[in-house]
């Protein structure tokens, strides 16, 4: 089958380990560069389970980093390189989370999560760049259903930078 040939264990690979670099040119002149990558190890799950930890610290019951590293840790089916972030500076300021999942008679299925953007770098496009990314690589993986959950004043973004039609 397709699943066990080695081109397609191959092209997994290359869209895993996909890099690049994003430019944005802020109203000041000023160009920032981005880099668009997955996570290389599962020894930068602490940084990046600090850094969705201090994004959505705004939350009346914010989640501590140790919720992030247990959503991974605890996930069967968890790739380090398909957390993708965008990394300026050397460090992490924005994140995308791609999930796999089988669904009852073999579905399988790609869940979007840990969508953040560190503040002071909102309204550059990173989380769209992201997910178009996520999105991506769910085409080359071949998955058949793509969902995620999101609040409803996240819903224009979502239809609009990924396609989704949202509901509550």
């Amino acid at each position: 089958s397709l699943l066990d040939s080695s081109l397609y264990r191959s092209k997994m690979a290359n869209c895993e380990s996909r890099q690049e670099t994003y430019q944005v040119q802020l109203d000041s002149g000023e160009s920032i560069s981005y880099q668009i990558r997955g996570l290389r190890s599962d020894d930068e799950i602490q940084e990046w389970a600090t850094f969705c930890a201090s994004v959505f610290s705004y939350k009346p019951n914010p989640p501590p980093p140790s919720y992030f590293e247990r959503h991974y840790y605890h996930d069967p089916a968890r790739v380090a390189s398909l957390v993708r972030v965008a990394i300026c500076n050397d460090e992490m300021v924005a994140s995308c989370r791609l999930f796999l999942r089988t669904l009852s008679a073999g579905v399988s299925a790609g869940g979007i999560g840990e969508v953040c953007t560190r503040t002071d770098h909102q309204r550059r496009g990173l989380s769209k760049i992201l997910l178009q990314n996520v999105i991506e690589i769910m085409k080359e993986r071949q998955l058949q259903v793509s969902m995620l959950h999101a609040a409803p004043t996240f819903f224009p973004f979502y239809e609009k930078a990924g396609g989704y039609v949202c509901s509550t």
